[in-house]
């Protein structure tokens, strides 16, 4: 049978590993085929691959454990010849990987928000604070925060001048509320070689799987994934929320984004931490936006206000302390 995911079929080296012992990707193995693979590992596993193997499209030594690590944790072995897995991809590996790809590949897209600046919204009213906040009698209030990089051969680690400036800007619009950002120090950083589409489920658990597996993080604080997001998708804006609802199981509420990319007045961090306060605003999609302009919860322009009912769900997250 041949194999039927997007990402393995109509490839001849892969249809020949499916079938001819000669054909296995092994240590040293180089081409698209293996490009492929890794892909395939680092969406499923979120498999933490050397950058120069993936842009080298080489089987090398951490994509060969990345393989060894899949096929422990599937039981795939040979039990004619062999006792425990390898890290050789075989006729059954190939197979394994194609089911799971297909699999994955079938789930429905995902409606977050992933394009946070709208055509056809015009801008807010610079310096005017609409509904200034809650005042001096709600106690304060702090929102913790932690930022983590997925590193491709496109976007390293150095990201601090972009972080600021959204970091700056939440706190500014936060403070009508007596609320506040607690900035944790960053978790690891790891490998992601591939640009993430935020509309696929597949490319948001990977990522996710693989920042776990770099850093497991805090308990009660929101993580913050900054990667390179595709090209393709003409994003002027790009962060998505994401969480248990989209398939990700057994971890809360996210965002990834990338900050170099990011709305010109610079609240996509604050936009987002809105909509993972509370399950009920995170798929609402274009149409369950703020039509106030002014608010940080629209598409304005120029948002100058988080409203009171935004701060409200906030304060109750659960990433405030």
């Amino acid at each position: 049978m041949a194999l039927v995911s997007q990402l393995f079929r109509g490839d001849a080296a892969l249809e020949a590993c499916r079938v001819n012992d000669s054909a296995h990707l092994v240590i040293g193995t180089r081409g698209p085929h293996v490009l492929k693979v890794q892909r395939a590992l680092a969406v499923l596993d979120g498999a933490h691959i050397n950058l120069g193997e993936v842009s080298s499209q080489t089987y090398g030594s951490t994509t060969a454990r990345a393989v060894l690590d899949c096929k422990r944790a599937r039981a795939i072995i040979n039990f004619s010849y062999q006792k425990t897995a390898d890290n050789i991809v075989g006729k059954m590996t190939i197979a394994a990987l194609d089911r799971e790809m297909a699999l994955t590949e079938n789930q429905p897209p995902l409606r977050g928000c992933q394009n946070e600046r709208q055509p056809g919204f015009g801008a807010g009213q610079t310096g005017r604070r609409v509904g200034v906040g809650d005042g001096p009698q709600s106690p304060p209030k702090i929102l913790k925060v932690v930022f983590q990089n997925a590193i491709t051969p496109n976007f390293g680690v150095d990201r601090s001048r972009p972080v600021l400036a959204i970091f700056a800007r939440a706190n500014l619009l936060l403070a009508a509320h007596n609320m506040a950002l607690s900035f944790n120090l960053r978790l690891k950083p790891f490998p992601f070689p591939f640009p993430v589409t935020p509309k696929v489920m597949s490319d948001a658990e990977g990522l996710r799987k693989a920042a776990e597996k770099a850093d497991s993080g805090i308990p009660g604080v929101l993580r913050i994934i900054f990667c390179e997001l595709d090209s393709s998708e003409n994003k002027t804006t790009t962060a998505y929320s994401a969480g248990p609802r989209v398939g990700v199981n057994g971890f809360p509420n996210f965002v990834i984004m990338n900050p170099e990319i990011n709305h010109p007045d610079r609240g996509t961090l604050l936009h987002e931490m809105v909509h993972v306060s509370d399950d009920s605003l995170m798929f609402i999609g274009s149409g369950g936006h703020d039509t106030d302009v002014n608010s940080i919860f629209s598409h304005g322009e120029n948002r100058t206000v988080v409203k009171r009912e935004h701060a409200a769900l906030l304060r109750t997250s659960f990433f405030a302390g």
